[in-house]
């Protein structure tokens, strides 16, 4: 007598196309984003602003910023460019104007509209300093001799004896008389900025002096007013750190954890919409509560990378990249996501990495009908 063998049935699904599985993590990832964005502007980081007293905060540090340059205008190492709450930068940028004008100008008032031009001692701020603080006015002019690239001056033993030639001198006086944005500056003019004036006033004065040695005039310190502006500047940092990472947390909360676990198919926003679902890899059976909120996890850590652009309304793009932590986030996540990306594209099944760390795939909801109308047929 023959055994009767019993004759299993396969069911074949299809998971969902590469496409459609990218858009989905695209869908939640853009919607999480634009709702950490409304949170972060209209709601967290004003309350932030309010109950740690940042404005109060920022103008304190830079009273202390204002201290810090006045230190130096005292010197005599830059002179203010238009009012008291002007950055270094745009002193320095000034101060360079000034500098220039001792070599280009035969006279101490050559203009009236800038009666700080001028063949005026105190106008060659870096010779000034050498001899008030470091003595080596040799080492000025060897420091021209050795970086003034297109052989402007005529250099003699001592600083008080450096010249500019005539034909440099005639083009630089009316430059610098008529052109006010630097933007515009003739190759001359910014070669005498960048390789003699920049050089000697940030590195050799700036980092290699003022940095190490600091600067006291009036009892106030350079360093100290500017270590105390940073202070407090980094407290504000972290403020918008951590307003940019509660936004983010709150919308990922909302659209990877309450949305997906209180509908019935366990589907994100974006799955909603283009009708997919999720299910265990192995069994084919639904995805439960526990696996959704460890799943949801893996998204937070791709969510974080937009925390570091929310700030940008307030502070612009240049300032978003200054903040370490959510710098971290942004380079990790995004790492995260180029290897998930990679898994999906190679993978058989159109699984992400975090689909195949929790055993799961995401398949058509038109799939999940025909599996379960075979298995009730059955």
């Amino acid at each position: 007598m023959m055994e009767e063998v019993e004759e299993k049935k396969v069911i074949s699904i299809s998971p969902l196309s590469k496409w459609k599985r990218i858009l989905i993590f695209l869908g939640d990832y853009f919607a999480t984003f634009i709702v950490s964005f409304i949170l972060f502007n209209l709601a967290i980081f004003p309350l932030a602003k309010n109950i740690f007293s940042t404005e109060k905060q920022s103008l304190k540090a830079r009273d202390y910023e204002i201290a810090a340059n006045d230190v130096l205008i005292k010197d005599g190492l830059i002179f203010r460019s238009s009012s008291i709450d002007q950055t270094l930068e745009e002193h320095v940028n000034y101060t360079f104007k000034v500098f220039l004008s001792y070599y280009v100008f035969d006279t101490e008032n050559p203009d009236p509209d800038n009666p700080q031009y001028g063949h005026k001692a105190e106008n060659e701020v870096i010779s000034v300093f050498y001899n008030k603080h470091l003595t080596k006015e040799q080492y000025f002019a060897d420091f021209i001799k050795e970086n003034e690239a297109d052989n402007m001056f005529d250099i003699n033993q001592e600083a008080s004896l450096i010249t500019m030639k005539s034909d440099y001198k005639a083009l630089l006086s009316n430059e610098l008389l008529e052109v006010d944005d630097e933007d515009n500056y003739s190759t001359n003019m910014t070669n005498v900025r960048d390789h003699v004036f920049a050089r000697l006033f940030y590195i050799h004065i700036y980092e290699n002096y003022i940095q190490k040695n600091d600067l006291v005039i009036d009892g106030i310190s350079y360093l100290g007013s500017l270590n105390s502006a940073k202070k407090i500047y980094q407290g504000l940092n972290w403020t918008v750190t951590g307003s940019a990472l509660i936004s983010v947390v709150l919308s990922w909360g909302g659209f990877f954890l309450l949305y997906p676990l209180i509908n019935g198919e366990r589907r994100t926003l974006t799955m909603s919409v283009i009708k997919a679902n999720k299910l265990h890899f192995k069994t084919q059976k639904p995805v439960t509560r526990g696996l959704i909120a460890i799943q949801s996890f893996y998204h937070l850590v791709f969510c974080l990378s937009s925390a570091v652009f929310l700030p940008i309304l307030y502070f612009g793009i240049s300032y978003c990249f200054n903040l370490p932590l959510l710098l971290i986030f942004m380079f990790i996540s995004v790492g995260l996501m180029i290897v998930s990306l990679f898994f999906i594209l190679f993978n058989q099944y159109n699984r992400s990495g975090s689909d195949i760390l929790t055993q799961t795939i995401v398949i058509p909801a038109s799939e999940i009908d025909m599996l379960y109308r075979e298995l009730n047929h059955e």
